[in-house]
């Protein structure tokens, strides 16, 4: 009953379209809502860390070339983080993101 109620409650608005699968154990849905929460964390994780990094170059150097929030964008969190590391010792964006692409 419980699958059923969450298939319906997300069900209802578009943002929430997921395809969820028919599931009939209790304990194959506590795994697979599991998995799926450890994935939106570690999503939410990098755009919030990417998005943190982007205010502190805005602040600290001024507006932001495309290209550098493409890089951030593609970037892993691990990058990021590394990045975030060194946003305030870097004398300019090319210190830390290279010269830009001609």
């Amino acid at each position: 009953m419980f699958a059923l109620w969450i298939r319906a409650t997300l069900m209802r608005r578009a943002e929430y379209r997921i395809v969820w699968p028919q599931i009939d154990d209790p304990q194959e849905l506590n795994v697979m809502l599991a998995e799926r929460l450890e994935e939106w964390a570690h999503a939410y994780k990098a755009e919030g860390e990417a998005l943190a990094l982007q205010k502190l170059l805005q602040r600290r150097f001024g507006s932001i070339p495309a290209e550098v929030v493409q890089s951030i964008s593609r970037a892993s969190v691990e990058q990021i983080d590394i990045w975030l590391d060194q946003v305030l010792d870097a004398g300019s964006l090319e210190d830390l993101f290279g010269p830009p692409a001609l």
